[in-house]
């Protein structure tokens, strides 16, 4: 639904309510009168205006009121964590290239979190944007990443700020390179442009963070990497080779299981449940 059809709804909505109003308010016999008149009026502006503001609202976040409920009423006044990421499915004979997560003991996809450009400095003033200090790097908090704290209240402005596209980072090269060429688990020459396309968008529901106080909000955007024939022999070189303690070679059960083999009851690594619901397509209470 358009945000023009959501208006038009809400529009209907209220312009029944204000004639009601009208109509109640003329049958008393005073109403005829100039005072009576201004009353009519000034009431029906009260009474239609922020009506018909809240059935804007309403109507635009539909498709998404139970978070809408929890960010703009329960933790309104509180704090909530988002983090906004990419990851990069890459697959090779069955098997899906994990690399190893740069802060915690566990293997994921290839990808990290985006990064917002300095022009979004006025919407996170705005909306009192503070940084994630979970991730301190050797040069301090690492401030330009989209993983922030921010109000209750302004938690539906944030994503739809990120959904805009503005001021952010748009482009999913360079964790890509970052994690593969820089370290050299990739040859730089046969990857020095990669090709991908977009698989679709997994969210979590605002629930209580693991490791901090605040509610939580995780948002992944997936990508399929779409190699030529030199990077898929690349590739293939490269599953060959096996696996080693920075690069892991999973199978889709293997993930399912976040890295346990059901048949032994064995676990050979761990794996962020973030990869989980990048291969289901959707999240999962894990």
């Amino acid at each position: 639904m358009s945000q023009a059809t959501k208006t038009t709804l809400a529009l209907l909505l209220v312009i029944p309510l204000s004639v009601t109003v009208v109509f109640l308010i003329q049958v008393y016999p005073q109403a005829t009168s100039p005072w009576a008149a201004l009353g009519v009026s000034l009431l029906v502006n009260l009474i239609s205006t922020p009506v018909f503001a809240a059935l804007v609202e309403m109507f635009y976040n539909l498709h998404r009121f139970p978070l809408w409920f929890k960010a703009r009423v329960i933790y309104r006044n509180q704090e909530v964590r988002l983090s906004i990421s990419y990851l990069f499915r890459i697959k090779v004979k069955g098997k899906y290239l994990l690399v190893k997560n740069r802060k915690r003991d566990y293997y994921q996809l290839v990808g990290g979190a985006y990064k917002a450009f300095p022009g979004a400095i006025k919407v996170f003033n705005k909306y009192h944007v503070k940084p994630d200090k979970q991730f301190a790097t050797d040069h301090g908090i690492a401030k330009s990443d989209l993983r922030f704290l921010v109000r209750g209240w302004w938690v539906l402005k944030m994503l739809d700020w990120f959904q805009s596209q503005k001021d952010r980072e748009t482009n999913q090269w360079r964790e890509f390179c970052e994690e593969l060429l820089t370290t050299d688990i990739l040859p730089k020459h046969e990857f020095r442009y990669v090709d991908y396309t977009y698989a679709c968008t997994v969210q979590a529901p605002m629930r209580r963070a693991k490791r901090l106080p605040n509610q939580e909000i995780l948002l992944f955007e997936i990508y399929d990497l779409l190699p030529n024939i030199e990077q898929q022999a690349s590739l293939e070189a490269l599953f060959a080779k096996g696996d080693t303690d920075n690069v892991k070679w999973a199978s889709a059960e293997l993930i399912d299981s976040l890295g346990t083999d059901h048949r032994t009851e064995v676990t050979a690594y761990d794996i962020g449940p973030h990869t989980k619901w990048a291969l289901n397509e959707k999240w999962t209470d894990d």
